[in-house]
């Protein structure tokens, strides 16, 4: 079994086609099906069901996907390792988009690292799936992550705010009921949002329902959109505590009810622990 087929095996599970593969990796589109035809002759079992244009894993083709990935990620530290170029490498940071806008910068600038890192900001979902992929070498994230490959180590906490204009009814109170929540006019996150599925499950625990306004992805325009009475939204106080201090925005708490939640690094349980990748776990640590 050579690294060629992997490669090229991959790159059809990410693509979803031969010809998006082959576009891909430059190569022609009968090399790529000769290479996967290879594979299944070789493990003596089908690794795609062909559906119209679009391939679709079989279960023998899931297993090969997990492990051709650890294969070839432990390949690439040992080049790195045997090179001697660790040192010089860029680490390739994640951040969900709360971390992204709030903290991560400030960890960033305390590292002593000759290159600057790769940064991706993005939701939690996608997150998860780049680091299970090995696009990325660590994440700070916050939400909830479903892959048992991934380790979770929670190192900063966070709270979660309601949001109204100045003028709203809530504005007057400090702390209100999650019941009077109930429908609402509200500005969400886009889904694969963590704060959006800590509120959500929230609102499924108590039975409430709330109409949804807005989905959004920026939390700048969510912050703009509830200033201008144009719905409420559940936020990191993180985010919101510069507008809240301006008077643009009233922060309003829950009773008995304290939304908090963890930033947690997230990295793949094969990773090998490069000096960079230990110092940036510290200063996730020190925040």
């Amino acid at each position: 079994m050579t690294q060629r087929l992997l490669y090229i095996f991959l790159a059809v599970v990410d693509e979803g086609t031969m010809s998006a593969a082959a576009k891909k990796l430059y190569i022609a589109q009968p090399s790529i099906s000769g290479a996967i035809a290879e594979l299944e002759r070789h493990y003596n079992t089908k690794l795609f069901d062909r559906l119209g244009r679009r391939l679709y894993l079989t279960e023998a083709g899931r297993r090969l996907s997990i492990h051709a990935r650890r294969l070839l990620e432990m390949e690439r530290q040992m080049e790195l390792e045997m090179r001697e170029n660790a040192q010089n490498t860029p680490l390739r940071l994640g951040a969900t988009v709360t971390v992204g806008a709030t903290i991560l910068s400030g960890i960033i600038k305390r590292l002593n690292s000759p290159a600057a890192p790769f940064v991706r900001i993005d939701n939690s979902a996608e997150i998860e799936t780049l680091l299970l992929k090995s696009e990325l070498d660590a994440a700070l994230v916050e939400g909830c992550v479903h892959s048992p490959d991934l380790l979770v180590k929670p190192v900063i906490q966070d709270e979660l705010i309601l949001l109204c204009p100045p003028g709203h009814p809530f504005a007057q109170k400090r702390e209100i009921s999650l019941h009077m929540l109930d429908q609402q006019p509200f500005i969400l996150r886009e889904a694969g949002s963590g704060t959006r599925s800590l509120f959500e499950e929230t609102l499924r625990s108590h039975n409430i329902a709330i109409r949804q306004q807005w989905v959004c992805s920026s939390p700048a325009a969510i912050l703009q959109a509830v200033e201008n009475g144009l719905g409420l939204t559940v936020i990191s106080r993180r985010l919101a505590q510069e507008k809240m201090d301006q008077g643009r925005v009233c922060g309003v708490a829950f009773e008995n009810h304290c939304l908090q939640r963890d930033f947690s690094l997230v990295y793949h349980r094969d990773k090998y622990l490069t000096p960079q990748l230990l110092e940036f776990f510290v200063q996730c640590e020190e925040v």
